[in-house]
């Protein structure tokens, strides 16, 4: 005898950079109580620039986070129709013939691949690449750490038969087979993502084979079939559909619901990123945005940032401060721009809209009167004027959206950073009243492929908190963020210039360049390698 209709629902797996996290959804996207399994990990960061995990490790997880999702589940009687994946982008290891890892997981944070990048900006056209892939010459992507791998780990890449992502690995060990969605290939650097084919150029750089891949598919192309272990262990997950896994920035859009270019979607969570989603049969990609893939006809455009709530964990851990809450609260009622500091925030280097990943932080006009709180404060507000330089650079390609929904914990859970937001882009600013944007866009994606959304892509994003601009203080963040592009300018140079450190005469504040210092505005790095020769 079926289950009541009520109880059926879906289950969706959210796999980040610093936790896993599954989740039961009703046939109305709605997060069933107590379902929420959130399991945390911590990445391997032992070599400079390392950022890497154990992925036999990762599958114990998130088949933790299964069990616990599950078990409430079964206290609910709730029956699950499918499930649906979340998974980071730009994740790579290998295997060998017999499905073994070859390599350790690397995300995209890792940046020891950093050399090879600069060789391949200094030898080849970044710009058809970029046109072609959406995808920049950057450590995040494969071709940089394929080209490092082959210098560094010659004999591992000789065992390897197979590159994939997280999410083919997981479906490999779950589900015996491993094919790869529109989505998670895009985010490789390998991907046309307008003719969604293996791009041959690409492949060539990377040193790589095309047979070396996975198989190219979209996600509503399901599995079945758990392999027996798994299949004893999670009964009634044996033989349901496993659509295949998705980026997981593309789906904070979906869950919410900034389904079109009318609303775009500003994350910080971890890292940050703000994207639009477009329904068109081709993109021109912009320079300085990237362009992946949601399925075969939507794009996610967009630019992201490596830095967001890994910075504020920086300074709390590394200030060795214990009541970490009490110092949100106290940079959160600061002044805007009060504390006499620049930073240009590169702690994990600069990805959009430069992807300068040999870029570092930088923190200028300390004195022995800053405190904790106006580092932290001068923190936040760096990282929201990066999101404002890559709204800037969006607008190539898409109109200036309705409003900006926010999403991802920082965001969510800080509203003194959902106004700073707000003010600097000079632009209402929505927060999503949905805790877990990501695992809610792929249970949605898996509902509207079931046939129980069938309106999904016509919803409007449901209501949280507003923030409103204020002009007086977006002209304070203006000035803030023209001093950021003038530190920028001075140290971080396009290619072939070499840095100049401003003297002291006819400055202001401490430690913060003039207007005048540095003749190139940033917003002249973002134009095509092809525009600056």
């Amino acid at each position: 005898m079926s289950k009541p209709t009520h109880k059926q629902s879906v289950l969706a797996l959210d796999i980040g950079t610093s936790s896993v996290r599954a989740v039961i959804y009703d046939i109305r996207g709605r997060m069933r109580p107590t379902t929420l399994s959130d399991v945390p990990y911590k990445v391997r960061t032992v070599e400079p620039g390392e950022v890497s995990s154990d992925p036999d490790e990762l599958i114990k997880l998130i088949a933790q986070s299964i069990d616990g999702a599950l078990s409430a589940a079964r206290k609910d009687n709730a029956e699950i129709l499918a499930a649906g994946v979340s998974c980071y982008w730009h994740s790579l290891l290998g295997v060998d013939r017999s499905g073994r890892p070859t390599t350790e997981l690397f995300t995209w944070a890792d940046t020891r691949s950093t050399r090879e990048t600069r060789d391949l900006r200094a030898r080849f056209d970044e710009g058809a690449y970029h046109a072609r892939t959406g995808c920049f010459f950057h450590a995040s992507y494969w071709p940089s750490k394929l080209r490092w791998l082959r210098a560094t780990r010659p004999s591992a890449v000789r065992r390897t038969v197979r590159w994939m992502s997280l999410g083919e690995y997981l479906y490999q060990e779950l589900l015996g087979e491993s094919p790869v969605s529109y989505s998670m290939a895009s985010g490789t650097g390998l991907l046309d993502v307008n003719r969604c084919q293996w791009d041959a150029q690409a492949l060539k750089l990377a040193g790589i084979q095309v047979k070396a891949l996975a198989r190219l598919s979209d996600w509503d192309h399901p599995l079945r079939s758990l392999r027996p272990s798994f299949a004893r262990r999670w009964p009634e997950l044996s033989e349901i559909p496993w659509y295949l896994p998705v980026g997981d920035g593309g789906l904070a859009n979906v869950g919410a619901g900034a389904l079109s270019p009318r609303w775009a979607c500003a994350t910080i969570g971890t890292s940050g990123a703000m994207r639009v989603l477009l329904e068109r049969e081709r993109v021109a990609v912009p320079w300085g945005t990237f362009v992946y893939r949601l399925d075969r006809r939507r794009f996610v455009l967009g630019g992201a940032l490596s830095e967001g709530g890994n910075v504020v964990r920086w300074f709390t851990d590394v200030l060795g401060l214990q009541n970490k809450k009490k110092l949100k609260h106290a940079a959160a009622a600061l002044a805007p721009d009060s504390h006499g500091l620049t930073i240009l925030p590169f702690w994990a280097g600069e990805r959009s809209p430069n992807w300068r990943g040999d870029a570092r932080a930088v923190i200028a006009g300390l004195s022995l009167g800053s405190q904790p709180d106006q580092m932290l404060r001068a923190a936040m507000e760096a990282i929201t004027y990066q999101l404002v330089t890559v709204a800037s650079a969006m607008r190539r390609a898409v109109n200036r959206p309705e409003s900006v929904i926010a999403t991802g914990g920082q965001l969510i859970h800080s509203p003194a950073w959902s106004q700073m937001l707000a003010d600097a882009l000079n632009q209402r600013v929505m927060t999503s009243p949905e805790p877990e944007a990501s695992s809610r866009g792929a249970a949605l994606l898996v509902l509207h492929a079931l046939g129980k959304l069938p309106r999904l892509w016509s919803t409007t994003p449901a209501r949280g908190r507003v923030f409103r601009p204020r002009a007086r203080v977006h002209s304070i963040y203006e000035g803030a963020r023209r001093r950021q592009q003038d530190l920028y300018d001075l140290l971080f140079p396009p290619p072939g210039q070499t840095p100049t450190l401003p003297s002291s005469k006819g400055r202001g504040r401490v430690g913060t360049p003039s207007a005048a210092v540095g003749s190139s505005s940033r917003t002249k790095d973002l134009r095509s390698p092809a525009a600056r020769h």
